[in-house]
């Protein structure tokens, strides 16, 4: 693999990575509003490995599954209602189709 080739692979990973975190801040289980109430970055340590999964084909399903992990036993929130798990798994949605579309961009996120 080429340079070149390693450095387009990177910024792509990145850019993916910054989809996800921007969803992940609108995810906001815990209601902090990044940027706002708490760091920016409250939730961006979540995203490189949701970017992994995706990338390596899990599903919707598996994804919101993944954010309900989160919320439950990383954040401490009680076990998700139908309402949570409704939320979660259109973030999930939203992460799987953005990651996947061919012109996936920060602002198509956004638009959300």
């Amino acid at each position: 693999m080429s340079a070149l080739d390693r450095k387009t692979r990177k910024n792509d990973a990145m850019e993916s990575i910054r989809i996800v975190e921007e969803i992940l801040r609108r995810w906001d289980p815990i209601g902090v509003q990044p940027g706002v109430d708490a760091p920016a970055d409250e939730y961006d340590s979540y995203a490189p490995y949701i970017v992994s999964m995706v990338g390596n084909g899990c599903t919707v399903a598996e994804v919101a599954s993944r954010l309900e992990f989160l919320a439950v036993e990383t954040m401490g929130l009680w076990p998700s209602s139908p309402e949570a798990r409704k939320h979660h798994g259109e973030f999930a949605a939203q992460i799987v189709d953005t990651l996947r579309s061919p012109n996936k961009s920060l602002e198509r996120t956004r638009e959300r």
